[in-house]
């Protein structure tokens, strides 16, 4: 078998809707850099067509094996291939050191290419996905406005509730709007907070801070519970999200560490697969997260100096649009070697065995 290349995707993708992403710990705010640019992690990306060339692979698999879609994987094999996540714990024992076996792990990557793309605990991906880059001053405050009570907002619906009903609707009424006086003051006051902590470089004194978030938020929860009827407010104004604007363009690189057209081929189908819905982030029922994106594809072989362009890739929610004969064979190599594959094959030990085997 010839050497493997690898395969760099350059270009961007532009927000069709703004795109806010919750990240852990960034209190609603997207990740900044120290030069003026905001970014979505690459794992934001990757986790999606993660996600998307699972489907993928049990609707062209049930196609070559002529079986329906519920017989093609068990869970074990769902979470390993779509998560990374060993269920079974067979994993778990996998130790690199005197027991380590190279061959086994080359037999694994080859036999099974989706697992050797996105990796799983203790055998590294091979597809790098980049953080996604933009200007802050592409930020926005998106999905600002207000839930109506639908009873205020139409009060000819009354009509249809009995006397009874109508009492209890009245009374619910009264105690949301003196709970949400009180529940507006708090978020305030958790507001500025959040922002006191942000310019805070004490670790004792944003420590302090959270501990009277934690308070607060605590306070909130108890005064939700002792409105009547439900203890989320049915009228109360919706704040909006950080978020990059419509329009904005987000610089974009893929890269392939190593591999073969039938791997491309794969990073393909699920580009394509990932096509059907182009979403990024949340929110996506109030219309946030869609884009299109563009890509030119180098391959660099072994012992060249520079890559060199052998095609152009495009996706919107319409579909996908490969240019270039060399995207056009790998997208086929991957359909030719779908039954020789084991999307089923995820332990070194199982590799080991099945490469003597064969050896």
């Amino acid at each position: 078998m010839a050497e493997p290349v690898s395969y760099h995707f350059d270009g961007h993708i532009t927000a069709e809707g703004p795109i806010t992403v919750s990240y852990f710990g960034l209190d609603e705010r997207l990740p900044r850099t120290p030069h003026g640019q905001v970014f979505l992690n690459g794992g934001t990306l990757r986790g999606a067509l993660r996600k998307a060339g699972l489907v993928m692979l049990i609707r062209e698999l049930a196609k070559v094996r002529g079986q329906s879609q519920e017989a093609i994987f068990k869970r074990a094999e769902m979470y390993m291939l779509g998560e990374g996540v060993d269920i079974t714990r067979q994993v778990n024992s996998e130790i690199k050191g005197a027991s380590y076996d190279p061959r086994a792990e080359a037999h694994l990557r080859k036999m099974n290419p989706f697992l050797s793309l996105f990796g799983r605990w203790k055998l590294a991906g091979y597809l790098e996905v980049s953080a996604m880059l933009t200007s802050q001053d592409n930020l926005i405050t998106a999905g600002q406005g207000a839930r109506h009570d639908q009873f205020e907002h139409d009060p000819s619906l009354v009509k249809y509730l009995n006397t009874e009903e109508q009492e209890a609707l009245m009374s619910e009424m009264r105690s949301a709007r003196d709970s949400m006086v009180e529940i507006e003051a708090i978020r305030g006051q958790v507001r500025e907070l959040r922002a006191q902590s942000r310019r805070t470089e004490s670790v004792d004194g944003k420590k302090e801070i959270a501990a009277q978030i934690r308070d607060l938020e605590a306070l909130e929860k108890e005064t939700r519970l002792a409105r009547e009827g439900s203890d989320e407010s049915i009228k109360h104004p919706i704040q909006g999200y950080e978020a990059i604007a419509p329009g904005s363009q987000l610089s974009s690189h893929l890269r392939i560490v190593e591999g073969h057209a039938d791997v491309l081929g794969l990073l393909l189908h699920c580009l394509a697969e990932f096509s059907q819905r182009p979403r990024l982030g949340g929110h996506l029922a109030a219309g946030f997260g869609a884009i299109q994106a563009e890509w030119d594809v180098w391959q660099r072989n072994p012992g060249e100096r520079r890559g060199h362009v052998i095609g152009n890739v495009q996706l919107d929610e319409m579909g996908i649009v490969l240019e270039g004969e060399a995207l056009e064979e790998a997208w086929a190599a991957f359909e030719h070697g779908l039954p020789r594959y084991n999307f089923d094959l995820f332990t070194l030990k199982e590799a080991r065995e099945c490469w003597k085997k064969e050896a």
